[in-house]
């Protein structure tokens, strides 16, 4: 009233207030909770939206915690992550890391066997589908004890993304390649291609372990020009 009472002494006329409407009615001023046309954003709105976002989040944690089902139209892309990749506990994660290594090894001892009879184009596709098979298994042994999401970060860093995928890639291929009967001469380009490339993303994960690698290399398969993996040589992390 005090200052009302100086502006009107001095000619100020008052600025007018905007009026608001709780529930947004037809009035020229603005709303709380659904505003004007010309209004883009409230920001009570956005507060109330957040507030709301973060109780749900809260609620779905605490019935988490407490092991109590949560209604499906209340369960977000979070929630059937979570079911589809339960925790796992300790003794869990030993058993299905033995399980699926015993398993990965079975198949490539009998996908080795297999070559007993004799390198025949039979035998040859059936090692390299038994082979990619125990791999893959393998994989998932690691993405047990260690995790899917760590696992994937240490795959696909910066320093080994490239022997990564061409790892993978070149397992399917192998796979796919043996079951269509495709020439043996691709499926054993594509074996041989994924052998090196499984040594390569292995070593990665060893201190120096590429540079010996390299070294071996330079004494034995490029003992002739041993200076044309010095590019490679030079391009490798410093440990």
């Amino acid at each position: 009233p005090l200052m009302n009472s100086v502006k009107q002494f001095f000619g100020a006329a008052e600025e007018p207030k905007p009026a608001y409407s709780i529930l947004g009615g037809a009035g020229s001023g603005g709303s709380i909770f659904g505003g004007s046309e010309a209004s883009t954003s409230n920001p009570l709105a956005d507060a109330a939206a957040a507030v709301s976002g973060a109780a749900n989040s809260a609620s779905l944690a605490a019935r988490r915690a407490v092991g109590a089902e949560i209604p499906p139209e209340e369960r977000n892309v979070e929630e059937m992550v979570f079911e589809s990749c339960p925790t796992m506990t300790f003794k869990q994660r030993v058993i299905a890391l033995v399980v699926c290594c015993c398993l990965g090894y079975a198949l490539e001892i009998c996908g080795t066997l297999t070559l007993i009879g004799g390198p025949s184009a039979k035998n040859i596709r059936k090692f390299s589908v038994l082979y990619v098979l125990g791999n893959l298994i393998a994989i998932m042994a690691t993405a047990f004890w260690v995790g899917p999401k760590f696992m994937c970060k240490k795959m696909f860093k910066s320093s080994r993304r490239c022997a990564t995928c061409t790892y993978l890639l070149c397992l399917v291929l192998v796979f796919v390649l043996a079951l269509l009967k495709v020439a043996l001469g691709f499926v054993l380009l594509m074996l041989t291609v994924e052998l090196c490339a499984a040594v390569w993303y292995s070593a990665s994960f060893l201190p120096k372990g590429r540079w010996c690698v390299i070294q071996c290399c330079k004494k034995s398969l490029f003992s002739p020009c041993p200076e044309v993996l010095d590019p490679v040589q030079r391009s490798l992390p410093v440990v």
